[in-house]
């Protein structure tokens, strides 16, 4: 499985001497999964380094033990107050922070960075930054909040899905000549998938999601590719339970949606959005082919098993099935099993009245 560096404390600085230029930055920090459900079981390094305008420096070198759940870390830096586009990091990865998005390259421990700041008190406590390579050589940053709320942290099956969307050079059943592509986003958090899609394939983006807060935080995110995507893109409100009343205004070629499944309540709501998005999109481009629709989970819970079947009674036939085992030096260490994502395609082939709810 993936692991996560958090902040349980954001990293603050202080100066040490009044009349000396060095300064200690202190943070407390956890390792933990996607849901926070579980804790690093192994050793590892973690190191705590600052970036200051690409350049990056290490500090301090601290040690996360078995049976640990949370590890302070304090590292003095020799700067009183940085330059501009200066940001933090703490990282086991020997590559300074930033992580792979390669789908044969997934990372087991995602980096924690702090935002960009200028001035020592500019540091914003309030999130943490990922920074991720794609395939295309292009960095996805991707913010996402300190807190306990999970619609606004970044789970494994989209980290998951987005490297399989970013790795290929074709997608799936379509051609690169088609683009720009037209896709939409059910349930996106922080943006992590859409976003990923949007900087390897040109394309106009919606992003969607009932919650508000993750709406913001996928704007943010959105804002911070504008310069490096060719893109167009849009943040919008959708919940699953009113899907009637949102209003396409351009037909599709992909929706997708990552880790969506996992409550059995919301199932029978989402496949009816899906379906409403499909009717609408084939009013739009009438004679033309159908959006695809892709889905990731990491299976939690038994009762997923009812989206499919939900999704069979709505019309839509599954096109594509993928199973990703997601990389665990740990768990392969001692003989256990992967983790995996699982990746569907569906198109719908029903040709009579798409399923109510």
């Amino acid at each position: 499985m993936v692991y996560y560096i958090r902040f349980l404390k954001p990293p603050r600085v202080s100066r040490l001497h009044v009349d000396r230029d060095d300064a200690l930055v202190s943070t407390m920090i956890t390792i933990t999964t996607d849901l926070g459900d579980a804790f690093y079981p192994g050793n590892l390094c973690i190191h705590t380094a600052i970036d200051y305008e690409g350049v990056m420096t290490s500090l301090a070198l601290s040690k996360w033990e078995p049976g640990m759940r949370v590890l302070k870390i304090e590292a003095r830096t020799l700067v009183n107050n940085p330059r501009s586009r200066s940001k933090f990091f703490f990282t086991a990865n020997k590559s300074l922070g930033i992580d792979s998005l390669q789908l044969d390259r997934i990372p087991d421990i995602v980096s924690a960075w702090t935002e960009e700041f200028s001035q020592w008190d500019d540091l914003d406590t309030n999130v943490t930054l990922r920074r991720f390579q794609l395939p295309c050589s292009q960095v996805l940053e991707i913010c996402e909040e300190n807190g306990e709320s999970m619609a606004r942290h970044i789970w494994d099956g989209g980290v998951v899905l987005a490297a399989w969307l970013t790795s290929s050079m074709t997608i799936t059943g379509r051609h690169p000549d088609d683009s720009p592509f037209s896709i939409l986003e059910l349930g996106t958090g922080c943006g992590t998938v859409g976003l990923a899609f949007a900087r390897r394939w040109m394309c106009h983006l919606i992003l969607t999601d009932e919650d508000d807060d993750a709406l913001r935080f996928a704007k943010q995110n959105a804002r911070k590719s504008r310069h490096t995507v060719n893109s167009a893109w849009e943040c919008q409100p959708l919940d699953w339970v009113e899907a009637g009343k949102y209003k396409l205004d351009r037909a599709l070629d992909f929706i997708i949606a990552s880790e969506c499944i996992y409550n059995p309540d919301s199932i029978p709501n989402l496949v009816h959005t899906i379906s409403e998005l499909v009717r609408q999109s084939k009013g739009l481009k009438a004679g033309l082919p159908q959006p695809r629709i892709i889905v990731s989970t990491k299976v939690r819970h038994w009762t997923e098993a009812a989206f499919f079947g939900l999704m069979k009674t709505a019309g839509f036939e599954q096109q594509e099935h993928e199973s990703i085992a997601i990389p665990d030096n740990y768990r392969e260490s001692i003989g256990q099993d992967l983790e995996r994502v699982e990746i569907y395609v569906f198109e719908y082939h029903n040709e009579g009245i798409i399923a109510e709810r």
